[in-house]
């Protein structure tokens, strides 16, 4: 069984963290009921929010105007693999030697203004070995020669018939010569953007590069381990609250209220099922937005887990792995030891 997430296209950490994958060589760990206060890691707004109110509250915050810009990017890639941020924050990935046709939408943009894109560009591995048959032969370590990305930032009006000819380029770059010879690879650009809401998201959140590392990456596990428990518990309240800021901002870039149902609907998909939490091991800490959010990221290469969540879940009689979607935030003032990470807003 797997299950397809499609807000996944939105909330990128979640970017990237939230997949479920097939694996079947994790071990367990005890899936106890163990008692969590949930109170304790919402914001103010989303303290009321249930499962019978998340459709009416989250579509009442999304706001039309008389203009709806909506920006994304199209890439071709060649003999490399990608990870694309906006503004220092995870927006997609591409693991395979196949392109994506279609553009993949822009999400953490906050504000009109100037964005930066930052591109991460990483060898195939052995991923040409493998399409043609050459398994015994030595995985890529470095970027190629031919290793080239072409990325385009195009905006479209979301009141438009959305067709390609209603696509407005506004920037186009390529990446340099250089990057040949690397192990890995990264360049940036910045494009201006225009849009009619504003969201302080993040940026009121504290530095956690400045924090006890330490101290970080306990209560970072705690949350993961919360966030296991909840799935355990098929605790869809306590999902949708912790959820609920960032969905409106994520809707509102897409100016979509009249699909709330079926975000619902995934977001039970995801919560509801028969879980079994598996230990938290050989992960990252990735911190993303200057230092104000943190993603546990799996270390695994194995393209079926590879750029997920450090947290994973079995399910399923063929014992398939989900890894939710899990982006730590602390807010200006809370502490850390005390109160704990949130949920990113």
């Amino acid at each position: 069984m797997k299950k397809l997430f499609l807000i996944i296209i939105a909330n990128t950490c979640l970017l990237s963290c939230a997949q479920k994958k097939e694996n079947n060589q994790l071990t367990t760990i005890n899936n106890s009921k163990n008692m969590y206060d949930i109170n304790q890691y919402i914001f103010p707004e989303a303290k009321d929010i249930t499962e019978a109110n998340f459709v009416t509250k989250v579509s009442s915050q999304i706001k039309h105007y008389d203009k709806e810009p909506i920006y994304y990017v199209r890439i071709n890639k060649q003999n490399c693999l990608i990870e694309v941020y906006i503004n220092d924050v995870f927006n997609n990935s591409d693991y395979e030697l196949s392109n994506v046709i279609t553009p993949i939408g822009i999400y953490p943009v906050l504000k009109s203004g100037s964005q930066k894109v930052t591109v991460k560009m990483y060898p195939v591995g052995d991923l040409i070995n493998k399409d043609l048959g050459l398994e015994n032969q030595l995985p890529a370590t470095k970027l190629s020669d031919k290793a080239k990305v072409d990325i385009s930032v195009v905006m479209m009006d979301n009141k438009s018939k959305k067709s390609f000819d209603d696509e407005k380029i506004i920037t186009t770059q390529v990446s340099p010569k250089e990057a040949a010879g690397k192990e890995f690879y990264e360049f940036s650009f910045t494009f201006n953007a225009e849009v009619p809401y504003e969201f302080e998201g993040w940026t009121k959140g504290q530095d956690l590069r400045k924090l006890d590392q330490d101290l970080v990456k306990k209560k970072a596990l705690e949350f993961y381990k919360m966030i296991g428990q909840i799935h355990v518990n098929n605790d869809i309240n306590a999902e949708l609250k912790l959820v609920y800021p960032s969905t409106i901002r994520i809707q509102q870039v897409l100016y979509k209220d009249n699909n709330i149902k079926n975000i619902l609907e995934e977001y039970r998909g995801y919560v509801i099922d028969k879980y079994k939490q598996l230990p938290i091991t050989k992960y990252k800490m990735d911190y993303m937005g200057d230092g104000k959010l943190l993603c546990l990221i799996t270390d695994s290469l194995d393209p079926k887990l590879r750029g997920g969540g450090a947290l994973m879940l079995e399910y399923g009689e063929e014992k398939s792995v989900y890894q939710p979607g899990i982006t730590l935030y602390l807010p200006e003032g809370r502490d850390l030891a005390t109160q704990g990470f949130m949920m990113w807003k």
